[in-house]
């Protein structure tokens, strides 16, 4: 079954889960029921460096919010 997350950084970036693209930031997209790891890929200036969420029960439009932050740095 599809489910949808909605991953939130103050840029627009590619969001991976489990290790492959499936979207961008601050847009929804699907994703399949289960557990999943998403991460924002490399240029490392987020945290924390990935997030695994159990996603299910999502509508389109309630989302499973999914955040990271941008941090400066070297």
């Amino acid at each position: 079954m599809d489910e949808y997350v909605k991953v939130t950084f103050p840029t627009r970036r590619q969001v991976r889960v489990d290790g492959k693209p499936a979207g961008f930031t601050n847009k929804i997209f699907q994703v399949e029921t289960g557990t999943h790891v998403f991460d924002l890929g490399p240029k490392q200036n987020y945290k924390p460096e990935q997030q695994e969420r159990t996603v299910q029960g999502t509508l389109p439009e309630e989302p499973m919010i999914i955040p990271f932050q941008r941090v400066d740095g070297p």
